[in-house]
């Protein structure tokens, strides 16, 4: 009975340091395992702290490093041990301690990522001795910190020279100061205007009873085609006046007392005043369930029922004289004029309007703040409509983690949201650009894609939102992904296309959209065949595109 007293003791005690060492971890913490971490001792950013084999941290004089200039800390070890019961975790929270004690204020900052990366290709303690143990400390380098004070700064900026209200005091202020590393430099640049007086009709209230209600008149008393599709006319009062068929009509009076009577409706606006539009609904019909699909469009008059060119509608397009801004730094930003951005996204968008029910994938690193003031303008405009697409992932490769310990399909750095609200969509990108600029040029386009789909297995297609210059690390894992990729290309000037791109869309069956182009073929291609993208031309060699 004693004995098993003191076994009895003995497990609690143990239990409880265990407690104790897990709460002691800092809550920033993230654990990894990889084969083999090489270490790049040059690096002016890391500093390195060597430990032994199933050592502690070396008592040597560590250098006075400001806390607030530490980006992360990684702990490297190795997952073989010399004995069953050695206890890992109690030996690195010893070398934290340690580390703590030897850098006032560390234990403190919450704004450190730590990382614990596991070790797992060797097998034996001579093999381990050759592998790194011991600390990585990452510093914040001038690429990261010139991100951090300017980058949403430049989004604002950009997104204010889309919408016609740029202020280039602001930025003449910043490079007046020395905070941005630019020069100003003028050029001309085609400008959308939002015509205010405008608007596009609505109609609101779908609940799923009514829902449930539509698709079952719908079936009933239309037709029992799997796909049905009715064009229903409004007047200006937002009242239904009639489909286009009058045999459509005749069959549809239920129909349209549903909408009168369950669904608030605002009609289309011209110059502030209320006009008739014309609501095209359609129903889809899958294994066991119904989907419903509303477009709105305005019509200036209702014996005349032709559909308004949105694009005319809804904006004012000029060209102007710009100044724009050149940056003359060595980070991963300089890429040339920044005012030779082209609109790609805007028109992307715009000529793709059965885009639905898709995952928008974006990467949000390094210099594509052009392109997200882009993004954010054409969702600003389309978000809350009651057909498009509401599910959004958004990358940057890591939440800057150290380069070293990226793996792919495992990096991280991803920030998802299903929403119709832009503020909240706008809330989540910038969240997602002010936890990590990228690092290295790979990105993590394919895990963003898989990561996406499984918050939400019904998406059937991807928009991905890419950098034409960075090719995804992850291209292996392209497999994994079964619905195609719509992939809108950035900073692809002169229609220089990076090849990466153009094999990951012919084995995904997925499509290209360029400024001027919609490219969607590049599975059909064989051996020896060639495709014209602007003006160059790409040809299969060896099973992978190359430049002719």
């Amino acid at each position: 009975m004693y004995r098993f007293c003191i076994l009895w003791c003995a497990l609690i005690v143990s239990a409880q340091l265990s407690m104790a060492q897990t709460k002691a971890l800092p809550g920033n913490l993230h654990k990894f395992s990889a084969p083999k971490l090489s270490v790049n001792t040059s690096d002016p950013n890391l500093v390195i702290l060597e430990t032994g084999f199933n050592g502690a941290i070396p008592k040597s004089k560590l250098e006075k490093i400001p806390v607030d200039q530490i980006e992360s800390i990684t702990l490297a070890y190795s997952k073989y041990k010399l004995s069953e019961t050695f206890d890992q975790t109690a030996l690195n929270q010893q070398r934290m301690d340690q580390l703590y004690a030897q850098l006032p204020g560390l234990k403190k900052d919450r704004d450190i990522n730590w990382f614990w990366v596991e070790q797992t290709g060797c097998k034996d303690a001579g093999a381990c001795k050759d592998y790194f143990h011991g600390f990585i400390i990452t510093l914040k380098s001038e690429e990261s910190k010139f991100f951090k004070e300017t980058e949403l700064a430049l989004l604002d900026y950009y997104s204010s020279v889309y919408e016609g209200m740029s202020d280039p005091r602001k930025m003449d202020s910043l490079i007046a100061t020395g905070k941005l590393p630019f020069v100003k430099k003028c050029d001309t640049m085609t400008l959308r205007t939002l015509i205010k007086g405008n608007k596009l009709p609505k109609v609101r209230g779908w609940e799923r009873e009514n829902n449930e209600v539509l698709a079952k008149l719908l079936k009933t008393e239309m037709a029992t085609e799997d796909t049905i599709r009715l064009s229903v006319l409004m007047d200006e009062k937002g009242d239904f006046v009639s489909l286009e068929s009058a045999e459509q009509f005749l069959k549809a009076k239920k129909i349209i007392r549903l909408f009168k009577n369950d669904l608030k409706v605002a009609p289309g606006k011209l110059d502030k005043k209320k006009i008739p539009s014309r609501v095209y609904l359609e129903l889809y019909k899958s294994k066991s369930t119904f989907k419903l699909g509303f477009k709105a469009y305005p019509i200036e008059d209702l014996d005349n029922p032709e559909d308004a060119n949105l694009d005319e509608f809804l904006y004012i397009t000029k060209v102007e004289s710009i100044c724009d801004y050149l940056d003359t730094s060595m980070v991963k930003v300089s890429k040339g004029l920044l005012s030779s951005t082209p609109d790609v996204v805007i028109k992307a968008f715009d000529r793709n309007k059965d885009w639905k029910n898709c995952l928008v994938v974006t990467d949000v690193t390094g210099s594509m703040y052009p392109y997200l003031a882009q993004f954010q303008m054409w969702h600003k405009l389309h978000l809350d409509q009651n057909t498009g697409n509401h599910d959004f992932m958004f990358f940057n490769d890591g939440d800057n983690k150290p380069d070293l310990i990226k793996v792919s399909g495992n990096v991280g750095g991803l920030y998802y949201i299903n929403t119709s609200n832009f503020e909240q969509l706008s809330i989540t990108m910038k969240k997602a650009m002010l936890k990590g600029g990228g690092g290295d040029l790979p990105e993590n386009n394919i895990e963003a894609v898989i990561e996406g789909l499984k918050k939400n297995p019904n998406l059937k297609e991807v928009i991905m939102i890419a950098d034409n210059f960075a090719t995804p690390r992850d291209l292996e894992l392209l497999k994994m992904v079964k619905v195609p990729i719509h992939l809108i290309l950035c900073g692809a000037h002169k229609n220089t296309i990076n090849p990466a791109y153009l094999n990951m869309l012919r084995q995904n069956k997925g499509s290209l959209h360029t400024m001027d182009q919609d490219l969607n073929d590049f599975s059909k291609l064989n051996e020896g065949q060639s495709i014209k993208i602007g003006d160059q031309t790409y040809r299969i060699s060896g099973g992978h595109f190359v430049k002719s």
